[in-house]
């Protein structure tokens, strides 16, 4: 797969993230819900009032606290500092707000609600671009290039990666600023204006690193590639059939100086699952905000529903302090807990223990092992992908093979293990690397990577053939209804990266027709083990912090562990340095540590509610 993507790719991607629009032009903008409204502003406002400073300064803040808005979005923030725009949004009753940068043309964004997911990102964008979450909402702020056609469509290209990355299948996203292009929507007026294209002309012959127009056109890219992204434009959406033409830039601040004729550059565009909540969208021109900046503002207001309304609710806590450094080597993966023992982790080829005074020993010399756990009993279950067989440890010291062949062939590589209330354990068998010594096929020929389970009598039964591509952590839920099975095919282009749900029959077979996708990595590398707390909700351990090319892309770090609830709704994440994330487990005498193997070095994370392996047992 190409590192970096492709504009294109990107695109394609993101349309796909974002779901495909169904609407009609000039539809009536007022769709009434019951539900919490959220009023949104965005504004360009000059230079951050350096200029033309008074008394419009004054006049602009006591208006946007007569507008009551919930969320701000702002461009041209020239002088601020974070401290300044925090006052000013404590003007209109904003106690949350966020500013990208304190040098050339600032973005920021205030909210009556808080702020979290704040990302800052100056690569590539001429001024920058600020992404937020708020009320459960992704809000970009936009400000595009400001003469330049063709780095519009690439500062395009460059958001819509960005919304790739994001946590979600299918995010709420809100583009809200000064995109400085044209929209296609708004044609038929600029065909009519016989004066644009030769102001364009003008400055492109004053300045000659601009690039306004497109062989002497004007270039509709940058919004049209906004617009094949799926965004719906508010704007155009809520206009009339024959409604005159309104623009948001020049405003008769600026009239004594020549910016050119009427024209659209400010917008607010929505995905298509807030479409329904929208209510009003307008550009607010009067004689007031005529006189606050060379832009107009733009404003929509939503009506979100209950799941808005709880996002502010205070979160409950899931990680109570951040990830901890434990050791360097020696815990390369399947970490389990033992009570009296410590922490069992495999790593160079043997099975190595972490004793509760934080000494590290060899507890099982060449074990070949990779997932480990504790049954019910307190006997420890072995993946072994050396041997291509799963074992149990007794308590005297002795292994017993539990399953070594399939059907009269061997297994491939043993990974990862679970376990049921009926102690039926369930084990997935990848091939990673050499695949010229795979015995395991189907009637076909066929080679399978499966998902197997052993009873307790010793029938083996597989479960899983070709459902997935590559098998790895896998986990039973704790009434039995569910197995969630990651799918990392990591080492082949295009190969899957995702998190899957099947409905688990009460004889412990899979539902076949049930498989749900929970979560996909795309082509950062995908989730390895995984585990469970006690309210059901699931630790995976995923993604890579530097590409691992050509197979494992990484524009930007994404190791560590997802949190899921029961449900599959991505709760947290909780980023880990090392590549690669590869298991989790939980332990301490409260079960409220959960350990983490990266790359061969151990991690401990604080957790606020308990693990729930199926040994030991914490009242």
């Amino acid at each position: 797969m190409p590192s970096p993507r492709s504009p294109l790719a990107i695109l394609l991607t993101t349309l796909l993230l974002i779901g495909s629009l169904s609407f009609a032009n000039g539809a009536e903008p007022l769709r009434q819900q019951d539900g919490e409204p959220l009023k949104i502003i965005t504004h360009n406002v000059l230079y951050g009032f350096t200029q033309r400073t008074s008394p419009r300064y004054e006049n602009w803040k006591a208006w946007m606290k007569s507008q009551t808005p919930d969320v701000v979005c702002l461009q041209e923030l020239n002088g601020y500092t974070a401290e300044k725009l925090a006052s000013d949004a404590a003007t209109w009753g904003h106690s949350h707000s966020e500013l990208l940068k304190t040098d050339g043309f600032p973005t920021g964004i205030t909210s009556r609600f808080p702020i979290s997911h704040v990302e800052r990102i100056r690569e590539g964008f001429h001024h920058g671009l600020l992404r937020c979450q708020i009320k459960g909402i992704w809000f970009y702020v936009i400000h595009f290039h400001p003469s330049n056609f063709a780095r519009r469509v690439e500062e395009a290209a460059l958001l819509a990666k960005d919304v790739c990355d994001l946590p979600e299948r299918n995010p709420r996203i809100i583009l809200a600023g000064d995109f400085n292009g044209f929209s296609p929507a708004d044609k038929a007026h600029y065909d009519n204006d016989s004066q644009l294209v030769p102001f364009f002309q003008m400055l492109d012959q004053k300045n000659k690193e601009a690039r306004n127009l497109n062989d002497g056109h004007l270039d509709y890219g940058g919004l049209q590639a906004i617009l094949d992204l799926g965004y719906i434009d508010l704007i155009d959406r809520a206009r009339k059939p024959g409604s005159p033409f309104v623009g948001t830039f020049p405003a008769k601040l600026v009239g004594d100086e020549n910016h050119g004729t009427d024209r659209r550059l400010d917008y607010i565009f929505v995905t298509s699952n807030l479409i329904d909540t929208v209510e009003t969208a307008a550009i607010l021109r009067d004689d007031v905000t005529e006189q606050l900046s060379d832009h107009l503002p733009v404003t929509v207001a939503l009506r979100l529903d209950d799941r808005d309304a709880k996002v502010d609710a205070p979160a409950p806590a899931i990680f109570t302090g951040k990830p901890e450094l434990l050791q360097e080597h020696g815990a390369g993966e399947g970490p389990a807990w033992h009570p009296e023992l410590g922490l069992l982790t495999s790593g160079e080829g043997n099975i190595n223990v972490r004793d509760r005074e934080g000494h590290s020993s060899t507890y099982r010399q060449n074990a070949g092992s990779n997932g480990l756990m504790f049954d019910r009993e307190g006997r420890l279950i072995i993946c072994e992908p050396v041997r291509r067989r799963v074992t149990r440890l007794e308590q005297n010291g002795t292994t017993t093979v539990l399953a070594e062949n399939f059907s009269g062939m061997k297994f491939n590589q043993p990974n990862d293990l679970t376990i049921d209330s009926s102690n039926r354990i369930y084990f997935s068998d990848p091939c990673y690397g050499d695949r010229s010594k795979m015995e395991m096929v189907d009637a076909d020929g066929r080679k399978i990577e499966g998902v197997y389970r052993i009873d307790p009598n010793g029938n083996v039964t597989r479960i899983i053939a070709h459902e997935v591509d590559r098998p790895n952590g896998l986990v039973v839920t704790h009434d039995d209804k569910f197995l969630f099975v990651a799918d990392n095919n990591n080492d082949t282009l295009n190969g899957a990266r995702k998190l899957w749900r099947f409905n688990l029959k009460a004889d412990g077979t899979v539902d076949v027709a049930s498989q749900k996708l929970i979560y996909d990595w795309k082509t950062t590398r995908g989730p390895d083990g995984m585990k469970l707390d006690a309210k059901g909700r699931l630790f995976v351990a995923a993604g890579i912090n530097k590409p691992n090319p050509p197979f494992e892309t990484a524009e930007s770090p994404t190791a560590g562990i997802y949190v899921f609830s029961p449900d599959g709704e991505l709760l947290t994440f909780a980023p880990i340095p090392r590549d690669e994330t590869t298991n989790c487990a939980f332990g301490g005498d409260d079960l409220k540590t959960l350990f983490v193997t990266a790359g061969g070095t151990l991690w401990k994370i604080p957790v606020e509610t308990a693990g729930r392996p199926a040994w030991p047992l914490v009242e």
